[in-house]
């Protein structure tokens, strides 16, 4: 019986029969869900590898691809903001903070000590938001990924919009990450939706969502901490009666649909 390729040895036999050209990007493994490992031909690489014509330098990195195996070039995270001052929170399912053991998982929340546990091994609080889809406005993208997460109802509201993209989170994803506050006018939410495999639907008041922070109980950088930096440079913008100075962000009157 034939032995088969450890991943290292696979990835090593396909460079060996890829041509190298100086700037070539290609996909060099595809995983089963949503990851595809990149390469990209470059005399700048930190890398060098044997390919089919010589040894050559090279960078290698990840992207994020849909269902279609396209890439998803954005993503976007939104800090909701009640009428009464309460933040829309999220528990996602994160597999990879579950890999350290030490992590926080008991959140204060209306008061309570919640261990999010009780929802599933992978819990996170975090902001609703996820990948922008292809062809959609950045915009939309924003207050789609809020309705699917949260189940707010229609309602007009006030958007803020970080213009500038957060690049990466980890300087091996290629991924523009865009984050956004949204001022509700309603204050109905939904306290579990169906999206992502079911989603628990929280709100916190400023001092919890501050208090969590300290616990490490909210501790995604792409999906928390990012989005409440910019929530925070928005509010004292406001507070301070600020100018917008340049195009650091937009502010919106929008309608939500659903």
């Amino acid at each position: 019986m034939k032995k088969s390729l450890l991943p290292k040895e696979a990835a090593k036999k396909l460079l060996e029969s890829s041509k190298w050209s100086e700037g070539k990007i290609f996909p060099l493994m595809e995983g089963p869900y949503r990851y595809r490992l990149m390469i990209h031909c470059s005399s700048a690489g930190r890398q060098e590898a044997e390919f089919a014509n010589g040894q050559h330098r090279y960078f290698c990195y990840i992207e994020l691809m849909d269902g279609q195996g396209d890439w998803i070039q954005q993503g976007a995270n939104v800090v909701p903001i009640l009428p009464d001052g309460r933040f829309i929170m999220v528990v996602e399912q994160r597999p990879p903070q579950s890999r350290y053991a030490n992590r926080s998982m008991t959140a204060l929340i209306r008061g309570k000590e919640i261990n999010l546990e009780q929802f599933g091994p992978f819990s996170s609080l975090e902001f609703p938001g996820g990948a922008v889809d292809a062809g959609e406005e950045l915009k939309a993208g924003f207050l789609r990924e809020l309705t699917e997460e949260t189940g707010v109802k229609k309602q007009t509201a006030v958007f803020f919009k970080r213009n500038y993209p957060i690049y990466g989170f980890g300087s091996d994803l290629a991924l523009q990450l865009f984050v956004g506050v949204v001022k509700l006018s309603g204050l109905r939410y939904q306290k579990r939706v169906d999206n992502d495999g079911g989603l628990i639907v929280f709100s916190l008041s400023y001092e919890e969502v501050e208090e969590n922070i300290k616990r490490g109980v909210i501790c995604s950088g792409q999906a928390a901490l990012a989005p409440w930096s910019f929530y925070k440079e928005i509010e004292n913008h406001i507070q301070l009666n600020l100018p917008i100075r340049g195009k650091y962000f937009s502010k919106y009157k929008v309608k939500i649909a659903k």
